[in-house]
Formats: C-alpha cells, structure tokens, sequence
C-alpha cells in the first residue's frame, strides 16, 4: 500500500510575469502646447500673451487665464483655435486635442461683449 509507480509528477510551470507588475502609467500629458492668446478685435498687442499648456488642457482654463489678465472685468467670452469665425467658436468644456491640436504652437483667438460701467458710461 504505497504510492501507485509509473507516472512520473508533472512540475507546475510558473508564468514568466508571476510577481512582476506592469509599469504604471502616467497620468501626466508630457506633450506640449504654446498657444498664443490674442484678442480677435481690435487687434492689440498689449493683450496678447503666451501660454503653456497640454493638447489636454480645456478651453475653460484658457476662459479662465484669459479673464484674469483682464482684471476681471470681462466676460461671456468666444473662443476659436486657429482662425477666428462665428462658426467655429468652440465650448469650454472641449480640450485643445478635440480641436485639432496635438503639440507645438497654436493661435487663440477671443471676443467679448464689453459690459456697461462706470468706463463706458
């Protein structure tokens, strides 16, 4: 009454990725933007400013630099990537990649409404 002979016990192969972790990945966007902000009308050079950014940064940040360099005072802002029209006047909650803009330079261009106040009364 022993061990029955003849097959010999099979060894249980380890997986070559047993106790190895995957590389997390970055949640960091390492791609780059400069987008030059500009005034779409009149054309001002003393409000036209650089921004560094990802392709992942939203129109809303940009909204947001936009009405601090303005002291506040502006708002109901359009924005358009590239080429200002009516048209083409995109949503804040869209990124700059959902605009077409991977890496590299872009122009961004903005209007606003002027509110009335004590400077334009």
């Amino acid at each position: 009454m022993g061990k029955k002979g003849g097959k010999p016990e099979k060894k249980q192969e380890r997986s070559q990725w047993e106790g190895k972790h995957p590389e997390p990945k970055s949640r960091v966007d390492e791609r780059k933007v400069v987008a030059t902000v500009k005034l779409a009308a009149p054309v001002c050079s003393l409000l036209e400013f650089k921004l560094e950014c990802t392709p992942s940064t939203k129109i809303s940040f940009l909204v947001d630099r936009i009405i601090d360099r303005h002291g506040g005072s502006i708002s109901d802002l359009s924005v358009c990537v590239n080429r200002f029209h009516p048209e083409e006047i995109v949503s804040r909650d869209k990124t700059l990649e959902a605009c077409g803009v991977f890496g590299g330079e872009c122009i961004i261009y903005y209007d606003f409404v002027p509110r009335a106040g004590a400077l334009l009364q």
